[in-house]
């Protein structure tokens, strides 16, 4: 049994398809880690700007990047499942 278990590893690391899903999640990752900080940056300067008209910039920026944010972190998830899925079949 703990054999098998060896062989499917070896298996999910030979695999091309699985070897394209690893790397887009971890890309993924690194995204959502980059807006994640963007993000924590713009909200410093919209509190500390003064300034209506740069606050509004900012403001949408914020937006952009948080609707960003909450698309990349639903694919996360999907993907995240989708490999449970796949997990699942081979037992």
């Amino acid at each position: 049994m703990r054999i098998q278990n060896l062989l499917d590893k070896l298996k999910d690391i030979l695999s091309a398809d699985r070897q394209a899903q690893l790397e887009r999640y971890k890309s993924l990752k690194k995204v959502l880690k980059k807006l994640r900080m963007e993000k924590n940056g713009l909200k410093e300067q919209l509190s500390d700007t003064i300034d209506a008209e740069k606050q509004q910039e900012l403001s949408s920026r914020l937006k952009v990047i948080s609707m960003q944010r909450k698309k990349g972190l639903k694919l996360l998830k999907e993907l995240k499942k989708e490999r449970k899925r796949e997990t699942r079949k081979k037992k």
